[in-house]
């Protein structure tokens, strides 16, 4: 919507009342879309989840990794550079609202040497002071500094997105470390056991009991368990240089430090969490704050530019003093007091244009607010529900692994007294070992669903995250809150 030539006189009569915003502000910090009240559970009592939640999975090395990264990761530290950036922003626009004072000094020596007569010099000393300001009659420096404030707060935001991003990632290298380990040790137990079974079929075959068919199927089964391993191997180092690199390290030096003492040995899946309620995302999430604060930025970014096309008064006051010697400097004074008033007439529509823009760029703002929440909400769903079927499912493969060696027990025995043939053994081995990696496997990925899920819901402990020391921002976070507690009250006053 446009302002017309006579909305523009109108607003004239506010300039008594100096500090008139032009646009009202939005009056809701909701997305726009029904909010569920609460998230479809699994049934049973949830336990309450420990801030740091990756502190619920009980690993001691775990915790000491994600401390270590938040003091080294680089791109979290990259996150807290553009935070001082912000805030640097924020306290140019903020410093607009005050007089701008310019002091000058100057010092001049003539000399004059006519014909015939003796040379002769003068000094002339001047020294000045300005004053420029431009009276706020729209709120529309108050508004681009509260912009900016409250960009500088969304940046915070952002780095505490980056944190939390931070922390799943090294949750999810740490259990695929240990995924590999395990299997590493699994591997161990099953060549053994390979190379048991060979024995026992080498020492019938010499016997005269077997033959040498049996043999080589044994041989074969237990090649294909070592043939594994290099490719768990791979998949561990490869796990291992990935953390190096979260952890501002190069992998080789991994191996001086050895800061990743993962056991090899998944942890068991700590009971179901307590859910917050959907409306309480949009505090615990700091993606959703920070969507929120842009929000509210683009609406004071469109009450700038339809200030912009309403008269502005900027006043200018100078004082000069003058004299021919330093001492007598004060004796001569010049001033001047003006005011100017400027009412853009003509601009071919440019602030027009420019307040449709920002228009645009709020209501782009807003559905990606409200896109964002909705993909927080399915996030959630998506780990309860995967969570549900995947406990399930591990419980299924567990029985079946239990059947498995009870499966080659009895196939050994019924071997051993000739009623069944070795590639019966054979089969059952290759079950109970496909079935004890998949375990595993399934085991992992339970345990990095519960940390999608409680990555998902966000929490306040990122509130709490500092740059490393050294690298603090010149303004802090709980300066920003303050000056975006005053941007509300001097938007409640319009």
């Amino acid at each position: 919507m446009k302002a017309p030539p006579l909305l523009r006189l109108a607003l004239l009569a506010c300039i008594p009342s100096m500090g008139c915003s032009p646009h009202l502000l939005r009056d809701s910090n909701l997305p726009e879309v029904a909010i569920p009240e609460r998230f479809e559970t699994p049934e049973g009592p949830g336990v309450e989840t420990p801030d740091a939640w990756w502190t619920s999975f009980g690993e001691p090395g775990l915790d000491r990794i994600m401390r270590i990264a938040f003091e080294s990761n680089l791109g979290l530290r990259q996150a807290w550079s553009r935070l001082e950036q912000s805030n640097a922003q924020a306290r140019i626009a903020g410093a607009f609202l005050y007089p701008e004072i310019d002091l000058d000094a100057a010092a001049a020596r003539t000399r004059s040497d006519p014909d015939g007569l003796p040379a002769s010099t003068s000094d002339r000393f001047a020294i000045g002071l300005g004053l420029t300001w431009e009276i706020d009659l729209w709120k529309r420096i108050a508004n681009r500094a509260d912009a900016a404030a409250l960009l500088a707060r969304a940046s915070r935001a952002d780095a505490e997105q980056t944190a939390l991003l931070l922390s799943g990632s090294i949750t999810d290298l740490w259990f695929a470390i240990q995924e590999q380990e395990q299997l590493l040790v699994l591997f161990a137990g099953q060549i053994d056991l390979s190379r048991t079974l060979l024995e026992l079929t080498e020492l019938r075959y010499g016997q005269g009991v077997g033959d040498g068919l049996q043999v080589l199927q044994q041989r074969l089964q237990l090649e294909s368990v070592i043939a594994a391993i290099p490719e768990v191997r791979s998949t561990l180092e490869t796990s291992r240089n990935q953390l190096a690199v979260l952890l501002a390290r190069t992998p080789e030096s991994m191996d001086d430090e050895g800061p990743v003492d993962a056991t090899p040995s998944l942890p068991e899946l700590p009971p179901f969490p307590t859910l917050p309620s959907p409306r309480d995302l949009l505090e615990r999430r700091p993606d959703l704050r920070a969507a929120h604060d842009r929000v509210a930025a683009a609406d004071l970014e469109v009450a700038v530019a339809i200030a912009d096309m309403l008269p502005a008064l900027r006043i200018s006051l100078d004082g000069r003093f003058s004299g021919d010697q330093v001492s007598g400097l004060f004796d001569s004074t010049i001033a001047s007091l003006s005011g100017a008033l400027l009412q853009p007439v003509f601009d071919a529509g440019r602030r027009d244009a420019e307040a449709d823009r920002r228009r645009a760029v709020l209501q782009e703002r807003i559905d990606g607010f409200t896109e964002r929440f909705i993909v927080a909400l399915r996030e959630v769903e998506d780990a309860i529900d995967r969570e549900r079927n995947a406990v399930q499912l591990l419980e299924q493969v567990r029985v079946q692994v239990g059947l498995a060696e009870r499966t080659l027990i009895e196939s050994r025995i019924r071997f051993a007294n000739a009623q069944i043939e070795y590639l019966d053994v054979i089969t059952a081995i290759g079950a109970l070992q496909e079935l004890q990696r998949r375990e595993i496997g399934l085991q992992r990925s339970v345990l990095a669903n519960r940390a999608r899920l409680l990555l998902a819901i966000g929490g306040a402990w990122t509130r709490d995250l500092a740059p490393p020391a050294g690298d603090r921002p010149l303004d802090s976070s709980g300066r920003i809150a303050i000056e975006i507690e005053g941007s509300s009250h001097r938007n409640d006053e319009s």
